[in-house]
């Protein structure tokens, strides 16, 4: 019977070899009882992964929704916020332009003119607001200012006023400014986007309309009305009663005027009460399937632990006859 020897050399490369491999062995028990997942799971699943694969497509759909929903959250309460802060000024505003006695004086009817332009400045600058750099109602138009600046819509709606000089006509130059398609607001006060409204997709079965936009009939409303009072002083060639008027009719416009805009704060509500629960929902289920996943990749930790430590014996062992043969000598037996 022939007889086969291993040179020293080949025995040494053997040894590292097998020592290589029961030292990976050792890593990966290692990893999977700390991670508690187990490192290679194709062999864990013995080659049956398309399970899996379901789980984490879905997985993936569902963060990007979850991404989705937080950022239409987050324009919704902006929206709300702004549209809060313009129905304050309008009220206080309104309620006191309608409850005042104007004497018949230039200084107060100056003073509360102004104070109604500063009003229209500040419901202005609200709708102007912008959200991680996208503004919040020029509609598809994230990033361009939705309204001119205040200045700029008074200076040319007094323009269109001209030398009217009763109630009636200043009400017609107002009211066609705002509200004709061809008049000033459309063509230099609204910036933003005029198309049809996209609905904003937030789960696989749900989806919202973000439809306030800063030229809302009912928004536009509301900085019509406060436009009134703010020209009261500025229109040239009226006479103290009808600046008067003009005051009163702007402050009971502005009274007038909350319906609609709580009409727009109802529909913004609407849709972020739908979108935190859709967002509730995707939580769910992603909760759901990662439980899943975790009970086709887990690693048993008894088990895991079992087979560690009789690796951990084995390369014991390994290394105590590698030990013992490194000692032997062909001298210790002469």
């Amino acid at each position: 019977m022939p007889v086969v020897s291993v040179g020293d050399m080949a025995q040494q490369f053997v040894s590292m070899r097998n020592s290589g491999t029961i030292k990976q062995e050792l890593d990966r028990l290692a990893e999977s009882l700390s991670s508690g997942v187990v490192t290679d799971i194709t062999r864990h699943l013995g080659g049956e992964t398309a399970q899996l694969s379901g789980i984490n497509y879905s997985l993936s759909q569902i963060t990007s929704y979850q991404q989705a929903a937080r950022e239409t959250e987050q324009t919704l309460t902006g929206m709300q916020l702004v549209l809060s802060e313009i129905d304050t000024v309008r009220s206080e505003m309104g309620a006191q332009l309608v409850l005042d006695s104007f004497a018949r004086n230039g200084g107060q009817i100056e003073e509360a003119s102004a104070s109604a332009r500063g009003s229209f400045e500040t419901m202005v600058n609200a709708l102007n607001t912008r959200l991680a750099d996208r503004s919040l109602f020029a509609g598809t138009e994230v990033f361009t200012t939705p309204l001119a600046d205040a200045d700029t819509m008074l200076a040319d709606l007094l323009g269109a006023i001209g030398g009217a000089t009763t109630l009636a006509d200043v009400t017609t130059a107002i009211d066609a400014w705002f509200d004709d398609p061809a008049g000033g607001f459309a063509t230099i006060g609204y910036q933003g986007d005029t198309g049809p409204i996209p609905r904003k997709r937030v789960s696989e079965n749900k989806s919202f309309t973000i439809d306030a936009r800063a030229d809302d009939p009912a928004i536009r409303d509301v900085l019509k009305a406060t436009a009134f009072a703010a020209l009261a002083s500025e229109v040239p060639g009226l006479n103290v009663n009808t600046q008067i008027e003009m005051l009163r009719e702007g402050g009971t416009r502005m009274v007038a005027s909350g319906g609609g805009l709580i009409g727009v704060q109802t529909r913004v509500g609407f849709a972020a009460a739908g979108v935190d629960q859709a967002a509730t929902e995707l939580a769910a289920q992603r909760t759901m399937l990662e439980m899943s996943r975790n009970n086709l990749i887990a690693a048993d930790p008894f088990e895991t632990a079992s087979k560690l430590q009789s690796v951990q014996l084995q390369l014991e062992t390994h290394y105590s006859v590698t030990a013992r043969m490194s000692r032997l000598s062909l001298l210790s037996y002469l």
